[in-house]
């Protein structure tokens, strides 16, 4: 009797093991020493496809046979031969299938659980995706690309084979985005970058790095660094020769580009990408449309820059300005003013050339301020020469930033100057340049005739170097064209100087303008500018730019 009741026992057990297999979320396989299909749950026939009656007592390899040689084969044979459990997430391609696997060899054969975590793998894809991938382009971002960068520097140090990184900037970029709207620019954007990766090898890296800029990572391009780096250069300009059809719109593009090349020397990756960035301003100065190779000499140059403009915001800061004024003449010898002249005195350099710091300034709008001081402190000394006879016939010419006149409270801030400094408004000159006047020409009339109406006088200077135009002169009250000094050195060399500085005469006769002639610095010239009609000159002939005492001294003479 023994012996059925070991039978029912072991019936009862495997009823027991078998719904517990049913019951639980993995899905089960259990293989005998030839990997016949001795046992598989219901979990297993859905993932995998197949009919537990179909399958039961074939080999695992015969019912699968795209796995044999693949990720499975290998840990499954490796758990039997070495009798070890093994752990591992693998993708079946055929299914389209990412699973989590627990093998466990025993002395009946394989037990295999396995369950379906295609769903997690997705997720994972898409935070991996959003992370390190744009979203507008599908190019790697600024993330990856610094990593791929990194390694790519790696491997060029040990190898001592080089690379290079193009950092690419859509000229005029902005245009679209204003004339358009930004969805349009967006869709340059996305086709900008399909041409990108088409002009590459498909071992290089087409990163969108933010905005309209790009970097391309070109990743060992042989012996002759430059020669490579210019064939692909070449290759990314000719992809914009085409068109871009932007909702039926044919749109034209071009890029800058700036090359930085790396191997062997030690450098970080955000001392390569600034290099290339560099290199792209070098080429947009150059004409846009183009590419520079990084010189250092650009990074020295910046270098110098950043400090300049560091010491500008102290110079602002610490009112280290002061005025030196250069006395104008009639051109028969009579003082008839001073054009009032910004000077920097740098604590360390000395007299810093305004040629050097006021481009520094108009960029960072700090000629805002100093432009202000500079107004207060001219108007303040013509109030002051008001109480002398010697000086209270005297002009004081001024001159004016584009970011100052063009502020909508830039009249205001005139005549509280005058007002606080009890300055007389018809003895202030303020000296515009040509491109001032052109930039919103009716709001400039407006300006100009609002400060004209309470005395104030207006020059154009260094006229003749920008775009004259009747068109604009006979509408703006004007006094004075002031002849730029380049004409006057010309004049009495074989060019056309003394043709330019006789039409300009010409011109402020027949509108009623008075004309002064820069840069007079021998009695020759001043010969030529009084025969040619010239009313009023500076230049070191008559007085070079002078502090206020040195200057008083001046007007004691």
């Amino acid at each position: 009797m023994q012996a059925p009741q070991n039978s029912q026992v072991h019936a009862l057990q495997a009823a027991a093991l078998t719904a517990t297999l049913e019951s639980i979320s993995d899905a089960v396989l259990m293989l005998g020493h030839d990997w016949e299909i001795r046992y598989m749950n219901g979990n297993a026939e859905r993932l995998t496809k197949v009919q537990r009656a179909d399958v039961l007592g074939r080999c695992l390899w015969d019912v699968f046979p795209e796995a044999i040689g693949g990720p499975y084969y290998q840990a499954y044979h490796k758990a039997v031969e070495t009798n070890t459990p093994v752990t591992f997430e693998e993708h079946y391609a055929p299914l389209d299938l990412w699973t989590e696997i627990r093998a466990y060899p025993s002395e009946e054969g394989l037990t295999i659980y396995f369950r379906d975590i295609s769903e997690r793998k997705a997720t994972e894809a898409l935070s991996h995706r959003m992370a390190f991938y744009d979203k507008l382009t599908g190019l790697p971002n600024r993330q990856l690309l610094l990593d791929r960068l990194s390694h790519a520097m790696a491997l060029s140090q040990r190898s001592g084979r080089p690379g290079a990184v193009l950092f690419i900037d859509l000229d005029h970029f902005k245009s679209i985005n204003d004339t358009r709207g930004h969805d349009k620019g967006d869709l340059l954007l996305q086709q900008v970058a399909d041409r990108l990766n088409d002009a590459v090898r498909s071992c290089d890296t087409v990163a969108r790095f933010g905005g309209d800029e790009f970097v391309v990572l070109l990743e060992e391009i042989g012996g002759d660094a430059v020669a490579g780096a210019r064939e692909s250069v070449s290759k990314l300009l000719q992809a914009f020769h085409g068109p871009f059809t932007i909702d039926g719109i044919e749109h034209y593009s071009t890029p800058s580009i700036g090359v930085a090349l790396f191997g062997r020397e030690k450098a970080g990756t955000d001392d390569i990408l600034k290099r290339a960035d560099l290199a792209m301003y070098q080429a947009k100065a150059a004409g846009r449309n183009g590419f520079a190779f990084f010189d250092p000499a650009m990074e020295a140059r910046v270098s110098a820059r950043a400090t300049l403009e560091a010491d500008l915001r102290r110079a602002v800061a610490n009112q280290e300005f002061e005025l030196h004024y250069q006395p104008l003449a009639s051109v028969d010898g009579e003082l008839s003013g001073v054009e009032a002249l910004l000077r920097w005195r740098h604590p360390q350099r000395g007299l810093v050339s305004p040629a050097e710091f006021i481009p520094i300034a108009e960029e960072t709008s700090m000629i805002l301020r100093i432009g202000g001081w500079v107004l207060e402190e001219a108007c303040a000394m013509l109030a002051r020469w008001a109480g002398d006879a010697r000086t209270a016939g005297l002009d004081m010419s001024v001159n004016v930033s584009m970011a100052q006149f063009h502020r909508p409270d830039f009249v205001e801030q005139v005549l509280a100057v005058l007002r606080q400094t009890g300055a007389r408004p018809e003895r202030l000159r303020l000296e515009l340049t040509e491109s001032l006047l052109l930039n919103d020409l009716e709001g400039t009339i407006q300006k100009m005739q609002r400060l004209r109406a309470v005395g104030v006088r207006f020059s154009v200077d260094d006229f003749g170097t920008g775009y004259s135009s009747l068109s604009y002169l006979h509408r703006l009250p004007l006094s004075q064209l002031k002849i730029d000094r380049s004409f006057i050195w010309d004049a009495l060399k074989e060019g056309h100087g003394a043709a330019i500085v006789r039409m300009i005469v010409a011109l402020g006769r027949t509108m009623g303008m008075s004309v002064l002639a820069e840069g007079v610095e021998t009695p020759e010239q001043l010969s030529f500018v009084m025969t040619e009609g010239c009313h009023y000159y500076q230049g070191y002939l008559y007085s070079k730019p002078l502090p206020e005492d040195q200057l008083n001294s001046f007007l004691s003479h």
